[in-house]
């Protein structure tokens, strides 16, 4: 994978998990309800889960990629216009309401059942699986290899999956107060919106030049 590919999908990933959805808003539950001490437990559980979403994403790639060449062409192209609608339904999505409290019902401390809880929560959110089914399709063509670079994509959205949960965890008392902020909760879903809206531009006409 060229340099401006793993750019392009290091930032779609980062859009896509930046946003605060299921799994950043129960990081932040336990850090505020139990305190950062449940860091790494709820980190892991995060990150086993989007594991399994890219292991399931990869999977789906492979047997596109044993699709005739024209048939591969237009479900890329499917998956980019995806991209852009997701993207644009991110900056148009309205301002949610009731955020994590300190006292939200959460399962005792013990580390496993806090990774159980996440991996489980994190694995229901198939936003992010199908968001991966479609996205990774951009950077690959028919009859390609896929493992050479199957790891490249598992490691940049593991690394980026444990960067932002770490976040929302060290930092979950900051952050709520940001969110509870209307106009800044606003500006936080469309910043991921207009990049969600980049990246599916940017693999379209990457894949334009490419073709």
């Amino acid at each position: 994978m060229s340099d401006a590919s793993w750019i392009v999908f290091a930032v779609a990933s980062a859009a896509l998990l930046a946003v605060p959805g299921r799994s950043a808003l129960l990081v932040m539950a336990y850090a505020l309800g139990h305190g950062k001490k449940t860091a790494f437990a709820t980190v892991t559980g995060v990150t086993l889960g989007n594991m399994m979403s890219i292991a399931v994403a990869l999977s789906a790639l492979w047997l596109l990629l044993q699709m005739p060449p024209a048939t591969y062409e237009y479900a890329a192209w499917f998956g980019s216009a995806y991209i852009v609608y997701v993207a644009i339904r991110t900056w148009r999505a309205p301002v949610a309401g009731g955020l994590i409290a300190d006292n939200d019902n959460l399962p005792e401390e013990k580390p496993l059942r806090v990774i159980a809880h996440c991996c489980s929560e994190t694995v229901r959110n198939t936003r992010n699986t199908l968001f991966l089914v479609v996205l990774l399709p951009q950077f690959m063509t028919a009859g390609q290899v896929l493992w050479p670079q199957a790891w490249e994509f598992a490691a940049t959205f593991t690394a980026l999956s444990v960067a932002t949960s770490l976040a929302y965890a060290l930092a979950a008392a900051k952050i709520r107060e940001i969110l509870r902020k209307h106009p800044k909760r606003r500006g936080i879903t469309r910043a991921s919106g207009t990049l969600l809206i980049s990246a599916g531009t940017v693999t379209a006409g990457y894949r334009k030049i490419a073709a």
